[in-house]
């Protein structure tokens, strides 16, 4: 019996002393002041009670650092603000509390550095943006396991230059070339050829490309250029080497048939 009171009495007080705590937190935040504005730390709800969203007002206008939460407890983004508006430093995250995206936002866009994460947390995107958040600077893309996938130039948010491309193993697989933001031609790593069998000529990636292109040997050798059609040169030119990297033979394509 008294092991049953001395429960029953815990069960009590260890009530009292929540819903003391609960009145204490209802007490410091959520207030007005004295001109009808929000003022200090405020927290909103889910209908569960779980805590949606919280952070600081000043004046009436959100002010630092403001976090979010999904329904089950994790971090669902942090947004900074200042007298109101999103400007400062972001993070928003998957819904297991994985960082998903990050970088600082200045009230309608980023601007500087950006990342953004694949779901396993290895990195996705790793970009720069301007002023105007606009892309501009060195941009690198990745593959799920951490090789880089693709790097190049953006110039006020178009493509300049040239971009190359890697394999899930890290190697590089092709060049693009693009212009005023364009894409313009390729170069497309391939094996170089030793006789003028077509069945040498084993790629690194399959490609079906259409349109012109230049595909290169991973030594930098020139393998074959001209207009593609899926993959398959119809009018261009194949080039054979020997041993010792010099030319043995060019062949000329023409409607998609050799002509020597």
């Amino acid at each position: 019996m008294t092991k049953l009171l001395n429960h029953t009495i815990f069960i009590l007080m260890l009530f009292f002393v929540q819903a003391t705590i609960a009145q204490q937190d209802s007490i410091t935040s959520n207030q007005l002041n004295d001109r009808g504005q929000k003022t200090g730390v405020w927290k909103i709800y889910y209908d569960n009670d779980s805590i949606k969203e919280t952070g600081h007002y000043l004046e009436g206008q959100k002010n630092g650092l403001w976090k979010a939460f999904y329904r089950s407890g994790n971090l669902k983004h942090e947004i900074t603000f200042e007298d109101g508006v999103a400007r400062g430093p972001a993070r928003f995250y998957y819904k297991d509390g994985t960082l998903w995206e990050e970088g600082y936002w200045n009230e309608t866009h980023w601007v500087g550095e950006y990342n953004l994460y694949h779901a396993n947390g290895q990195k996705f995107y790793e970009w720069q943006y301007n002023n105007l958040g606009r892309r501009t600077g060195e941009q690198k893309y990745y593959h799920e396991n951490g090789q880089l996938q693709y790097a190049g130039e953006w110039q006020n948010g178009s493509i300049r230059g040239e971009v190359e491309v890697f394999n899930e193993a890290g190697e590089m697989v092709e060049k693009r070339h693009y212009a005023d933001g364009s894409f313009q031609t390729s170069k497309v790593i391939t094996t170089r050829p030793v006789s003028d069998q077509e069945n040498t000529n084993k790629k690194i990636l399959p490609f079906y490309g259409t349109g012109h292109y230049i595909l290169q040997s991973l030594d930098g050798f020139k393998v074959k250029e001209g207009y593609f059609r899926d993959g398959v040169l119809q009018d261009g030119k194949h080039y054979f080497y020997n041993e010792k990297d010099s030319v043995i033979k060019i062949r000329v394509v023409e409607n998609g048939k050799y002509q020597n």
